[in-house]
């Protein structure tokens, strides 16, 4: 990692406006400039730099940060390689510590390594007589040459060392062959063999376009019909998005990305025009995949084949999305149907109506459910009190349970109610029997709640869930603004409110770290403090706060009246919530009606009702 004196010297002397010239035309307004996101499509400016602090913040797609985060975002670099370039433009010296340098010069190796290999399974798919039957395939498969050359298909040859022999003439040793998973040791350990065999080539690269690692399609008889590099410094499969350093543009311009499961789904939309499409690598959806994508875009639009395993895997996995802050909706393709073949055989114009069409996560999920339970027989009510047990937040269970009985119920009043009083029963059982913990920890405390503090679940889910609305977000931007602001301020809403009373997770986060520099008396040191956190969001957040107007302050009250919105959109969140989880336990049969606990509850309901409004 590059030391804190060389991070500071390149914020305190890049010229932001300067660097972010070069990739967006900035007009002047006031102290600060405007321009087109260059990460989001729009046409009117939103983007706004501030060379008086460093900063620069889209109030569009909410991207932000100072020169750094720029550079990385624009190239798609890491941290280091953006802070290495920097420097490198302003003439500052920075050399690496010894363990470092190995480490680079070991990476470049074998960047050099798949370099050349790249170049080699190209001429072996475009110039031999061996590669004629990779041609057929992607002559079978609709693939332009011109498309197979943008994404650099090669073959490997069918023999056993073919690349290893070339690699030797051109001065590879096996040792790098081996570290790039290019070649590996026979069963007996007697020899190096090429891992590559009969296999079309797609190279897999990074965000920069530099090749990172390849993966194999079978053209022969192989137990294996895709085959990929294995785990090395380069690579890891988890990590990776195939075609990312090609979508990159059009997934700023479009602000989503279309995620597929294959190579040859990837390929094919993007030569119908849906450059905006990557592939996971043949493994589930994970926090890795989704982490590398919110670096990029807050939408995501899944196109998997309805019955794949990876499909199944998403949907159990939806709370992914929801840490990521991140939109997701599924294209309805039709069963059994993937979006290579679908292309081939209905066209893009089709693809793109289903795009249009493309349902968001709870919509989905029940359709899909229905497609292999069409009513609501024993096992279709199993498999519906799993989905809804996926469920962390009771008011999206709840939506997700009335949408599945109406499309049970086929419109009908008189079935409707029933098959909600049914899904309930299921669920409730299902959660004595497998979830007893969870039942109990959703069971109400026995302290009476006068005035009562905000609860953690109802928290979380209200920051994880649903946009706050806009009045209330505004109020508590225009407090954390004064707050990173103006020191005055920032104490006089500290003595009036905790960090952890603001709503949205990164805003407490926010608040904290000011309450920190207040008694540490480095109040003028916040910027420097969150840039140096390696947070993201956090330093996204602090961006466009530190952009935002402070006129609202000269109006009369006007930090107490923000902050009594957001105790009295606390309050009722709080009560709404409650009411909602009571309906279900007493729909469900959790409690009676002479439960001690329903009357415990009743009281403290009413408490918050009767509490100032």
């Amino acid at each position: 990692m590059p030391s804190s004196d060389i991070v500071r010297l390149i914020r305190e002397n890049a010229n932001l406006v300067a660097v972010v010239e070069a990739y967006v035309r900035l007009t002047p307004s006031g102290k600060n400039y405007k321009g087109l996101c260059p990460f989001h499509s729009e046409k009117t400016p939103s983007f706004y730099v501030s060379p008086e602090k460093g900063l620069w913040h889209c109030f569009g797609c909410g991207a932000g940060g100072d020169v750094i985060d720029f550079v990385q975002r624009i190239e798609g670099l890491t941290f280091s390689e953006a802070v290495a370039r920097l420097a490198r433009q302003l003439g500052l010296r920075w050399e690496l510590p010894p363990a470092a340098q190995r480490e680079a010069w070991a990476r470049e190796r074998l960047l050099q390594v798949n370099r050349w290999a790249t170049e080699f399974f190209e001429r072996a798919l475009w110039a031999s007589e061996a590669g004629e039957r990779a041609r057929q395939y992607l002559f079978q498969r609709q693939i332009s040459h011109a498309t197979a050359r943008r994404f650099r298909l090669g073959y490997a040859p069918p023999s056993w060392d073919a690349l290893l022999k070339a690699a030797t003439e051109a001065r590879f040793s096996p040792h790098d062959l081996a570290q790039a998973g290019l070649i590996q040791r026979t069963r007996d350990g007697s020899r190096y063999v090429d891992r590559f065999r009969d296999r079309l080539m797609f190279p897999i690269a990074d965000p920069q376009g530099d090749v990172v690692g390849f993966g194999g399609r079978a053209l022969g008889d192989s137990d294996v019909k895709y085959l990929n590099t294995p785990e090395t410094p380069l690579f890891q499969k988890r990590k990776c998005l195939y075609a990312l350093h090609l979508a990159l543009p059009a997934i700023r311009e479009k602000g989503e990305v279309i995620l597929v499961e294959g190579y040859m789904d990837a390929i094919a939309l993007h030569q119908a025009g849906f450059s905006n499409t990557v592939a996971t690598l043949g493994t589930a959806l994970n926090a890795d995949t989704l982490q590398t994508l919110r670096r990029y875009t807050q939408r995501v639009l899944i196109a998997y084949d309805s019955d794949s395993a990876g499909l199944n895997a998403v949907l159990r996995g939806a709370d992914l999305f929801r840490q990521h802050e991140i939109e997701v909706r599924f294209v309805p393709l039709p069963e059994g149907s993937d979006p290579d073949e679908f292309l081939r055989e209905q066209g893009a114009a089709a693809f793109r109506q289903l795009l249009d069409h493309a349902e968001p996560l709870i919509r989905f999920r029940v359709r899909w459910l229905v497609q292999r339970h069409p009513d609501a027989t024993e096992e279709g009510l199993k498999a519906a009190v799993k989905i809804l047990s996926d469920f962390t937040d009771p008011i999206e269970q709840r939506e997700c349970l009335r949408l599945l009985a109406k499309m049970w119920s086929g419109d009908r009043p008189e079935r409707l109610e029933a098959l909600e009083a049914a899904l309930m029963r299921a669920l409730a059982e299902y959660q004595r029997r497998f979830a007893p913990s969870a039942s109990l920890a959703s069971r109400p405390s026995s302290r009476p709640m006068h005035n009562p503090p905000f609860p953690d679940p109802i928290r979380l889910s209200l920051t994880t869930s649903s946009p706050l609305p806009p009045g209330i977000l505004a109020a508590e931007q225009d407090l954390m603004a004064a707050m990173v602001q103006d020191r005055e301020a920032a104490h006089r809403i500290l003595s009036q409110m905790t960090p952890d009373e603001f709503l949205l997770t990164e805003h407490r986060d926010l608040a904290r770290l000011v309450q920190g520099c207040l008694e540490e008396q480095g109040f003028a040191d916040l910027p420097l403090l969150v840039a140096e956190l390696g947070d993201e969001k956090l330093r996204q957040t602090l961006s466009g706060l530190m952009l935002r107007d402070l006129s609202f302050l000269k109006a009369r009250n006007a930090i107490e009246d923000r902050i009594l919105r957001l105790r009295r959109y606390r309050q009722r969140e709080v009560l709404q919530r409650q009411e909602a989880e009571l309906m279900r336990k007493i729909s469900s049969g959790q409690l009676s009606r002479d439960d001690p606990l329903l009357k415990m509850w009743q009281e403290n309901l009413r408490a918050l009702k009767l509490s100032p409004r």
